[in-house]
Order: structure tokens, then sequence, then C-alpha cells
């Protein structure tokens, strides 16, 4: 299997993942949303609330800013050496204590670690009126997106099989595959219909259909396209290398069992 970066911004990547299978694209693709740990608030404690919002929208609201940090300088809760209880190590709080009037934004969150804060600070989070208060303390941790949803470091993970497109002999130049195409896969050169961009095709069949001579085929191909946009927590560079490791790692803990039996 090989590799083919198309477009990387950092956090939006493109590439195209050449002579796979399905069962690899799709467990990659899984890898990528539910196995790479993020830092994401876990609970939130508060003590002064008298905005328009009860806890549990602003809990909600809170666990979903995402956080830059240095994911290996802290362990599991489960695996750490407090137990579970809570400690530097496994944890990180956030705190808030702000008064209205004022737009409360994610960037208003103070941590306690310097490596960690929201990756957006214009986040709104709520909008305190004169005379309100919110004072709360927000603890993260490690988790996965297996868990829930905020643990997830992309917000786009999709793949599509790329397509080889051919025209056939017996094809009238009708143009009618040119006109009903949505993606503009076909164009012309020379008074003939030619193939113009089957790398954008998402094999509708719509130009298959239209033709009355059946001149076009449409092929699979062990390659795979990938778009995988970031939430910001570390680019999708980072994301894909450690999906890869918890494929791996997965893949060995399997052979070990069937070993054993």
């Amino acid at each position: 299997m090989k590799i083919e970066i198309v477009k990387d911004d950092g956090f939006y990547m493109e590439f195209i993942l050449k002579d796979a299978n399905p069962a690899f694209a799709n467990s990659w693709r899984r890898a990528m949303k539910s196995h790479v740990a993020t830092l994401a608030v876990d609970y939130v404690d508060f003590y002064m609330n008298s905005s328009y919002l009860y806890d549990e929208i602003l809990a909600h609201r809170i666990g979903l800013i995402p956080l830059s940090t240095n994911i290996d300088k802290f362990n599991f809760q489960d695996e750490c050496v407090c137990n579970g209880e809570g400690c530097p190590n496994c944890q990180v709080s956030l705190r808030l204590n702000v008064e209205g009037p004022k737009v409360v934004y994610s960037g208003d969150l103070i941590s306690d670690d310097p490596e960690t804060k929201p990756v957006f600070e214009n986040i709104p989070i709520v909008e305190l009126y004169e005379g309100q208060q919110l004072m709360i303390e927000a603890v993260a941790r490690l988790g996965f997106g297996k868990e829930h949803a905020k643990f997830q470091p992309v917000s786009m993970c999709v793949y599509r099989i790329l397509a080889n497109v051919v025209i056939q002999d017996g094809c009238t130049n009708c143009r009618k595959c040119i006109e009903i195409c949505p993606k503009n896969v076909f164009g012309e050169k020379n008074g003939r219909v030619v193939v113009d961009d089957d790398f954008s095709c998402t094999m509708c069949m719509d130009c298959v259909n239209v033709c009355e001579e059946n001149a076009i085929r449409i092929e699979e191909t062990s390659d795979y396209v990938f778009s995988v946009e970031s939430v910001g927590q570390m680019q999708v560079r980072e994301i894909a290398k450690r999906a890869l490791l918890a494929i791996k790692e997965k893949s060995q803990e399997m052979n070990k069992l069937l070993e054993e039996l």
C-alpha cells in the first residue's frame, strides 16, 4: 500500500490510499475517529450560574470545546499512579469566573496548564446580562472518540473508491454525459468526448444510464480517496499516524489471542 497526498494544509488533508482493500480503508477511517486519544472536558463543577442556561447545557457546550495540548505528557486515569482520583498527570482544570454584561467565550477559560488551552478562543459559551455571573471549574482528561464525540479529533473523515472511467468504442459524441455529469468528469477535445477528471468521479452512474450506446464503463479500483478534517487539537498527519499505530496494536493483540487458542 502507498499514500499519495493530494491536498494538505495541516488541518484538512486529501490523500489517496493505493493498492488497499475496503476492510483496511474502513478500519483506518474508524481508527481516526474512535481510537486516537484527545483531551476534553469530562465534568464541570458549578459554583455560581445565574445565566439563562441550565448547568447541563453549559457543561455540554464546554465539553465540546476542542483543547490543544501535549497529549503524550498525560496518562489515562485508569493507568495513572493516582488510581483515577485525579492528579496533574492525568487531568487539567480550567476555571472561569465572569460577570455580565458580557458574552463568555472559550478564550475566557483559564487553564492550570499553560500548554492546555482551547484551540479557538472565539467559541461562544453563553451571554450574561447585567447582574448575572458564571463561576465554574471544568476538568479535562484523555479519552477516545468511541466514548463520546467530544473526544473525536476529526470533524470529518470519509473515503470513496477512486473510479476508472473509460469511454469505449461506439461513442457517437452525443455529449449527453458531459451535460448530465455533476462533477464535470467529461470534456470535449477535437470534437470527441474525453475523460477530463476521473479523480472527481463519485460513481453516481448518471453518465452510464444516459448513454444509449453503452459506450461508458466505470470500473472500481483498489485506490481510495480520503478526505479528513481535524477539529484542531492536532494536524491530520498526526491523527493518521496515531490511528495506524492503534490498528497495529490491536492486530498484535489479536494475533496473541489467536496463538493462545
